[in-house]
């Protein structure tokens, strides 16, 4: 049964949302059927049309199956987008689950030390420009302590850029392809009550090994930086987690 949740924005978007929470909350389950069209719209309070826009954007998340036969249907987990945006960050605000969080720090662990060490091999000058450029951004959006959401996006830019400098046309197709997951990453880590001002040489030591073209260096900088975001999340999300 559902309870009455306020819709806020884009009506469908918030369709999609609320039951998008629900499946991987665990409220339906795998192979569980949707309650009909005409049953959601009278319990959350809008249209059939938003009502279908809802549930398409979950379908194009592969959440869920839309049969005019049989209905609509919970999908397998290991069918769901589980690197896009929202339902990486739907699993996070339902679960609180530390393994998806290790589950991301270890794709990026995978990925970003040795798109830094390739970064500091044969990265570009114009590159390296740009790497300089998104570190200031860093530095000037951790000490201004203002908008999280603007810490955040320079966060993701910084690391996003050395996975292009890389130039390993693979990383930066996988780049693209896990940016909902850094970005979420980001977000999350930037929503504690004060900037990680303590993490600012981390990413100095990322910047200075790569524009000195120091390969090992680079690897083993951004592997600390990483690993330090990892440990400060995963608390971030104990202490959220023994509050609620």
């Amino acid at each position: 049964m559902f309870e009455r949740e306020p819709i806020v924005g884009t009506m469908s978007v918030q369709v999609a949302r609320i039951l998008g929470m629900r499946i991987v909350g665990g409220e339906y389950r795998p192979g569980d059927l949707l309650p009909v069209e005409a049953e959601l719209c009278a319990a959350i309070g809008v249209s059939r049309t938003t009502v279908r826009e809802g549930v398409k954007m979950l379908s194009s998340k592969r959440l869920i199956e839309i049969s005019p036969k049989t209905g609509t249907r919970v999908l397998p987990f290991s069918d769901w987008n589980l690197l896009d945006r929202d339902v990486l960050a739907w699993r996070l605000l339902a679960q609180f689950d530390t393994k998806i969080v290790q589950d991301i720090f270890e794709m990026r662990l995978c990925i970003e030390p040795r798109a830094s060490a390739l970064a500091a091999q044969q990265g570009s000058e114009d590159g390296l420009r740009a790497i300089e450029r998104r570190y200031q951004d860093v530095r000037e959006t951790l000490q201004q302590g203002g908008d999280m959401r603007l810490a955040a996006q320079a966060d993701l830019e910084f690391h996003m850029t050395i996975i292009n400098t890389s130039q390993n046309g693979m990383f930066i197709t996988i780049g693209g392809a896990v940016k909902a997951a850094l970005r979420v990453s980001s977000e999350m880590l930037h929503r504690l009550p004060e900037h990680p001002m303590r993490e600012l040489s981390l990413y100095d030591d990322v910047r200075q090994s790569i524009l000195r073209r120091d390969v090992d260096a680079a690897s083993l900088s951004m592997t600390a930086l990483l690993q330090a975001s990892r440990v400060r999340l995963l608390a971030m999300m104990e202490d959220l987690g023994q509050r609620g």
